[in-house]
């Protein structure tokens, strides 16, 4: 490891081509053949474009090198119940520049560009972090950073062949569209009190997260009645955490709404099945009610760990909620993370 002093510091401006030097580098080693290097508009879509904002801390030599980064993606969180709003930090793109991943130091650099971020960031700029990680990163993060386990995901996968085919959702019409309608806030707030715990799905986070995303094609399928919006699906039908699946990684509908449910589910089966899926895959919370409708659908369940293992996990500052509690209450979608 080079013996070059480092600074701790935010992100600022015109830091961007030296982080994608060591990003590209780092994950080029990491990921293997086949990794294909982030471009400077991805970068700005995640961090600069991003409407609740995003937040990268960073260690730098004198010469201006990136030898290690620590970063998340904020978005807003609204609890139903107690009609209070929230902010969460998805932890994304952490990276140790390979030169200084080894050497005489004592505590690894990694845990001290964390701990930096966390004692600038953690209870200012966000109440809880979350993540997703595989089993070696999920035994640092518990070990070092303070993050418990909420649960290790389970897949719903849908086999497409013998599928039942989708009904007729007479007067209720589901279009695949191309630009978010006004009709989605409205959607929204109607059902916001709806949901304990909910990624703040209004048209400007859904327009950023979804439309305005390089390097990645989603399908957003809404579904009305009467000039009224009644729900909405994402779905991808590459890139899938289960090979050749499509996957369903954001909705938005009343939970209680299992004619709008199927009409979305219908047209994201048609869908995956014209782009040569086998297979339709979805990740919910098994303690909520929309997991059991999906099962009354077709939807079987399966551990993660079958492909690669995916553990849910947080850490809280400021936001009073623990792993129990997020167990049982969280709507989370794929879609609120770097996994979709």
């Amino acid at each position: 490891m080079p013996t070059a002093k480092l600074q701790y510091r935010p992100f600022e401006p015109g830091d961007e081509e030296r982080i994608l030097e060591t990003f590209n580098l780092t994950f080029r080693q990491v990921c293997g053949q086949g990794y294909v290097d982030r471009g400077s508009a991805q970068w700005r879509w995640e961090y600069l474009d991003n409407p609740a904002g995003s937040l990268a801390y960073l260690a730098v030599t004198e010469q201006g090198q990136v030898a290690a980064q620590y970063a998340g993606v904020l978005m807003r969180v609204h609890l139903g119940a107690e009609d209070r709003d929230l902010v969460f930090m998805h932890a994304v793109d952490s990276m140790v520049h390979p030169d200084f991943r080894r050497g005489l130091k004592k505590r690894p650099l990694f845990l001290e560009i964390a701990e930096a971020y966390f004692e600038t960031y953690g209870g200012k700029a966000f109440d809880l972090g979350f993540g997703y990680p595989v089993r070696p990163a999920w035994r640092i993060g518990e070990r070092y950073l303070g993050y418990r386990k909420i649960r290790d995901l389970d897949f719903l996968l849908l086999d497409l062949a013998g599928a039942p085919s989708p009904s007729d959702p007479g007067a209720l019409q589901v279009e695949h569209i191309h630009e978010l309608p006004a009709e989605i806030d409205a959607l929204y707030q109607r059902l916001r009190p709806r949901f304990a715990c909910m990624v703040a799905k209004d048209r400007a986070y859904l327009q950023w997260r979804y439309q305005a995303c390089p390097g990645a094609q989603y399908h957003l399928l809404y579904a009305h009645q009467g000039g009224q919006a009644r729900g909405l699906a994402v779905l991808r039908t590459e890139g899938a955490l289960v090979p050749g699946a499509a996957t369903l990684g954001d909705l938005l509908v009343d939970p209680e709404d299992q004619e709008t449910l199927a009409a979305l589910l219908g047209q994201a089966q048609t869908l995956a099945t014209a782009h040569g899926c086998p297979q339709l895959m979805t990740v919910t919370n098994p303690n909520l009610p929309l997991h059991q409708s999906y099962r009354s659908l077709g939807f079987r369940s399966e551990p993660s760990a079958h492909w690669l293992e995916r553990r849910l996990g947080s850490r809280d500052w400021t936001a009073g909620l623990d792993q129990a509690w997020l167990d049982q209450h969280w709507f989370y979608c794929l879609g609120d993370s770097d996994l979709f």
